[in-house]
């Protein structure tokens, strides 16, 4: 018995059918019949009964679940071994949805590269929903985005809650609230998106994420929004917010002070409170999977990663913006 048998054994077992299974393979019916009987000759029982339609016996059943697990191991060893061989050379696929990686990946890219200059980084940007695909499809090592809730076939980690939040400009404030109805704004954190029913809005179209929750808010609220401007870009909806058009509602990440469009001195010009809204706040963490090897490149960016961008969970109370 070797790994070939095993492998065209597991084939077979798959395909069902002998001329199928030795199609696929690239060799002829009578070798992989060969490769079947030395498979049993060695077992000492008969794996598939050979009627119409084929189909596995009992010992059939058996081996199979443990031939995939006999491969599974045979390709994790070669995997470490030639990850160990050719490491001063990996490269590292890093799926990361439009936008959020400009604001999350530079100063973690710049360390790493600082402490792992051989690992070449490569960035499959997209919608969350594009990014997991490439996750499942095996185009992407990880994902830095929503927590996926597939325990069967993703392994998270979570690195922190993200909210969303309301975001004013100080001019919209000054015009369409007094003084005091001002004060009273900002000595709170939570509000619905309702307060500002007399505000203009820049929303991002309902196929986002954020558009979405913008829509259901509103329904919620049973306030029709007056929607200055609509787009598809949220780095167009948070710059125009920074200018002063209007109200927003955006993730967290934005107004943080590493972000380049509201961080820092862009806050001086915005009030932020996070939005009183079901399901508008998402756990964000890296997402792999379960029975992919994951390199030494892999490893050393997620506990990189989970050092530099995990923070304690405290609640929409203890959050401070």
């Amino acid at each position: 018995m070797n790994f070939l048998n095993l492998k065209y054994f597991i084939v077979t077992a798959e395909e069902m059918n002998f001329t199928k299974a030795a199609k696929r393979l690239f060799i002829s019916q009578q070798s992989l019949s060969n490769h079947i009987a030395k498979l049993e000759d060695y077992f000492g029982v008969q794996l598939f009964d050979r009627n119409t339609p084929l189909t596995l016996t009992d010992a059939g059943e058996s081996l199979l679940k443990s031939a995939r697990n006999i491969l599974n191991v045979k390709q994790e060893a070669e995997l470490e071994l030639q990850d160990i061989r050719d490491f001063r050379s990996a490269v590292l696929t890093i799926g990361v949805p439009n936008t959020r990686g400009s604001v999350i990946l530079p100063p973690l890219l710049m360390k790493f590269g600082r402490d792992f200059p051989q690992v070449q980084i490569r960035l499959v940007e997209g919608t969350s929903n594009e990014i997991t695909d490439a996750l499942y499809k095996g185009d992407v090592d990880f994902t830095i985005g929503f927590e996926l809730d597939a325990p069967d076939k993703i392994r998270t980690e979570v690195l922190h809650e993200e909210h969303t939040l309301i975001v004013v400009p100080n001019n919209i404030l000054d015009e369409y609230f007094s003084e005091e109805e001002q004060g009273g704004l900002l000595e709170k954190k939570l509000l619905p998106i309702q307060v500002f029913a007399r505000c203009p809005f820049i929303k991002m179209k309902h196929s986002n994420w954020i558009g979405e929750i913008f829509e259901s808010s509103c329904r919620e609220g049973q306030m029709t929004p007056i929607v200055a401007l609509e787009t598809v870009n949220i780095m167009t909806m948070v710059s125009m917010c920074r200018a002063g058009y209007g109200v927003i509602i955006c993730p967290s990440v934005f107004v943080e002070e590493n972000s380049p469009v509201l961080g820092g001195e862009g806050k001086e010009n915005i009030h932020t409170f996070i939005l009183d809204f079901p399901n508008a706040h998402k756990m964000i963490a890296i997402n792999y999977l379960k029975n992919k090897y994951q390199t030494k490149a892999a490893r050393e960016f997620i506990e990189m990663t989970k050092k530099m961008l995990a923070r304690p969970y405290e609640g929409l109370s203890k959050m401070e913006i």
